[in-house]
């Protein structure tokens, strides 16, 4: 691993930890090990390595999501998509505890966030060509976005509390669920 990458999983850790106003730039270099002068060649600040933490992980959720998609059935895709970020979050909790505490912190300027939203453009696309399709309700697609994110992060949030011990027919439930808020016809289960 890089030092840049060994800082930024630093940074990852303490402020997933303990939250962004409580990390300072000596604590990410101290916990890290990185070198004083190693990490300034890289970054100036504390808040340029959160950028590009918050940026990096914002592509990777993009990135993850869109991954592996069937090319012509709506409905597969939505399973890929829903499975992708489900199964992203679970084996990366940390990046699920940024997600859900950091990513949507007001200590995030809007401008990064506005950023950040350029790597899920796919996903927007996708939302529109169903609205388009008239597949879906013709609802604001950043609505859409949150609402589909939003079922994902409380399937995610039941399994790491392990109130339900998770099987698979849960996680397809909870697809279905999902998936039928979205149609514009509920006679289209397809």
């Amino acid at each position: 691993m890089s030092k840049k990458a060994i800082v930024l999983q630093t940074t990852l850790e303490l402020i997933t930890k303990q939250g962004i106003n409580a990390t300072s730039l000596s604590q990410i270099i101290k916990e890290s090990g990185v070198a004083n002068g190693t990490v300034y060649h890289h970054f100036k600040n504390k808040e340029e390595i959160i950028t590009e933490l918050y940026l990096m992980l914002t592509q990777d959720f993009g990135t993850v999501v869109m991954r592996n998609i069937p090319e012509d059935d709506i409905k597969k895709q939505f399973t890929v998509m829903w499975l992708n970020l489900f199964y992203y979050f679970v084996n990366n909790p940390l990046a699920f505890i940024f997600s859900e505490q950091i990513a949507r912190s007001p200590e995030i300027p809007q401008s990064l966030k506005d950023k950040a939203r350029e790597y899920y453009g796919e996903i927007e696309n996708y939302f529109k060509n169903g609205v388009r399709q008239k597949v879906f309700k013709s609802y604001n697609t950043l609505v859409m976005e949150e609402l589909f994110f939003g079922n994902v992060v409380s399937l995610v949030k039941i399994h790491e509390n392990e109130q339900v011990k998770l099987q698979e027919k849960h996680i397809n439930q909870a697809i279905e669920i999902s998936w039928r808020g979205f149609l514009k016809d509920a006679t289209i289960i397809q």
